[in-house]
């Protein structure tokens, strides 16, 4: 990762450093020196890795941070959104990340530019730009899909992640194929000699495994699939807008239908019968996916930090 400071301004943030998304993301672009400045939300119930962030880039005050930086970058959540007012009455630029799952709406205050990482994204945004979350995690070939992986995550909202889903879906698989499936939480299991479960913080996650399989519900940006795909591997995700936009189509596991959910908005959340799971698993299982991994490392090198930090650079330009 091109971690070197190559703009002449500050980008500050209001982040959470906690092992969820939305920390591990404030985390990249940092780690990729779109972020020179942090002040951290504490999270009320997770841990808060402040040792994440260097003692002279973390700030501790709201003042701080707008005397120290020239734009602001939100993902997701802005907690104080009266800081955007205060950031335009002394000329700061503000730039919003929304995950439209999530994010509120109507917006309590609206920001300079909206940056949607997702087409579906941008269906709740329209006239926002639309840019992708580079990716930088190591390529390796995988050639024949035996292990396949699930990161369950800290649960993953409203149960979106299709944990569950897929665990019913082993009483229906035929194959002799191994299952790892991660968790930083406890979730309930089954008993299958072809399970292994892997409980607690992890890190390294896409180094072992051939198949991520991802039944997920909702999402427009999904980290962990495009970190799969990046790294390798045959991405199992459901057949849904916008997967289809980026992956590979072929191994997407069919959605039967779709069922309204509210969160921030009201939106589509597929639904996946565990039958259609099992069969798309064996399906794959023991197939050649060179190819498939090929892919993923074409579309991880589009699509990584080398390639798409000046985009953002440019994009968090401030204001004239």
């Amino acid at each position: 990762m091109n971690t070197q400071k190559s703009k002449s301004y500050n980008v500050g943030s209001v982040v959470l450093a906690t092992q969820q998304g939305l920390g591990y993301l404030a985390k990249s672009f940092f780690d990729a020196g779109i972020i020179d400045k942090v002040l951290i939300h504490e999270h009320s119930t997770r841990t808060n890795h402040r040792n994440w962030y260097p003692r002279e880039s973390v700030v501790s005050t709201q003042e701080e941070l707008l005397d120290q930086c020239d734009t602001l970058l939100f993902f997701e959540e802005v907690w104080d959104w009266k800081i955007i007012v205060k950031a335009r009455e002394r000329g700061i630029k503000t730039v919003l990340m929304p995950m439209y799952e999530c994010t509120r709406s109507p917006l309590p205050y609206f920001p300079d530019l909206i940056l949607s990482p997702s087409k579906l994204d941008q269906q709740y945004y329209p006239g926002s730009t639309l840019v992708t979350i580079p990716v930088e995690v190591p390529w390796k070939l995988r050639t024949k899909a035996e292990a396949f992986v699930h990161n369950a995550g800290n649960g993953g909202l409203g149960g979106r992640n299709g944990t569950r889903e897929l665990l019913e879906a082993m009483q229906y698989v035929k194959s002799p194929l191994k299952l790892i499936v991660r968790s930083q939480v406890p979730i309930p299991t089954v008993n299958d000699p072809r399970i292994e479960y892997r409980i607690g913080q992890f890190d390294d996650i896409w180094s072992e495994g051939d198949v991520f399989v991802w039944p997920e519900k909702f999402n427009g940006l999904s980290l962990p699939a495009q970190e799969a795909y990046a790294s390798g591997m045959l991405v199992m995700a459901s057949k849904r807008f916008p997967n289809t936009e980026y992956l590979l189509n072929d191994p997407l596991i069919p959605v039967s239908g779709y069922k309204k959910e509210k969160l921030a908005v009201e939106f589509d959340s597929a639904i996946l019968k565990p039958e259609d799971i099992a069969r798309t698993m064996d399906f794959w299982h023991g197939r050649d996916i060179t190819s498939y991994s090929l892919a993923g490392k074409v579309w991880g090198e589009n699509n990584s930090w080398n390639k798409l930090k000046g985009i953002y650079e440019e994009l968090l330009l401030p204001n004239v």
